[in-house]
């Protein structure tokens, strides 16, 4: 009897197992982490709090005003991070991500629309292919995150989280 229980019970964990979406590969290496509007990082940090947040290693540009990270996934498929300052307050973050395999770079930006429609909302869709949502962050500023698949000859994908009070 014991053994039948758990046959059923290690059966129904495969089935469960099987029928769930599980999330591309690549996500959780771009989101980094849940912290913070994306990658740890908030809109209005300084520039050595961005510093401090993401691997300077893949530090590229290192201006007053603007930091370029470039970072490899695997071979093929990169992403780049870049942040705007003014006045030392980070006001836009930009991530490009480019894959070899089309289908890549389109399970993530499924992916990324539902993690941002669970954290924000239902996404709109505008006319240009972008999908935007906005939000307040904790200062109250206005906040738009907005991504485009732009897969069509390769996989490329792109978010830009904006400061609109800028």
């Amino acid at each position: 009897m014991k053994f039948k229980l758990a046959v059923i019970v290690i059966l129904a964990v495969l089935m469960f197992n099987s029928c769930t979406d599980e999330k591309s590969v690549y996500f959780n290496a771009i989101l980094k982490t849940e912290k913070g509007m994306f990658r740890g990082i908030d809109i209005g940090n300084n520039i050595e709090k961005v510093k401090q947040t993401e691997n300077i290693e893949y530090l590229v540009d290192n201006m007053p005003d603007y930091l370029y990270f470039d970072y490899q996934l695997d071979m093929g498929n990169s992403y780049t991070v870049s942040y705007d300052f003014s006045d030392n307050q980070l006001y836009e973050i930009e991530v490009s991500a480019y894959f070899d395999v089309i289908e890549d770079a389109n399970k993530l930006f499924n992916d990324f629309s539902a993690h941002f429609n669970q954290k924000y909302g239902k996404g709109k869709v505008a006319d240009d292919g972008y999908t935007a949502w906005k939000t307040k962050d904790e200062n109250d500023k206005n906040i738009e995150i907005a991504m485009v698949n732009d897969s069509q000859d390769y996989g490329y994908l792109s978010i830009l989280i904006s400061d609109l009070d800028y």
